[in-house]
């Protein structure tokens, strides 16, 4: 059987080697989903790749595309049907400075009603899963 790959890309904004709360805690969470993910998808074939991509404070729409996770290429809210909302991030206005004049609402994702500002493990897993039966 010819292994297969998933790559899961986790992007983020940082300051220096500082990122901010939330998109801290989705780091742990998809740390742990991609180890998961290497558990149960080996059997399968298919070998399982983070990488992790950081995003320049200043770079344009950085706050849109931050804290976004992608499996294969495709994007945790499409994969699970998640509307994508806003939320202030009080975090990333702290870690950009009080004196920056730009809008300071982050990512958020909504899925099943309910909203998320950190993505969860298990919500993770299940667009991992997801992606893998798309594999070819």
């Amino acid at each position: 059987m010819k292994q297969k790959t998933l790559v899961i890309l986790w992007q983020r904004l940082t300051v220096g080697a500082e990122t901010c709360e939330r998109c801290g805690d989705t780091g742990q969470s998809v740390r742990r989903a991609a180890a998961t993910l290497r558990k149960e998808l080996a059997p399968r074939g298919i070998e399982v790749v983070l990488t992790e991509k950081t995003l320049l404070p200043f770079a344009p729409d950085v706050l849109v595309e931050s804290n976004r996770v992608f499996f294969g290429g495709e994007s945790l809210e499409d994969l699970v049907g998640a509307e994508v909302g806003s939320s202030h991030c009080q975090s990333c206005c702290e870690l950009l400075g009080n004196n920056v004049n730009r809008q300071t609402d982050c990512r958020t994702l909504i899925v099943d009603g309910q909203e998320y500002e950190a993505l969860p493990e298990e919500l993770l897993v299940r667009a991992g899963l997801l992606a893998a039966d798309k594999l070819k």
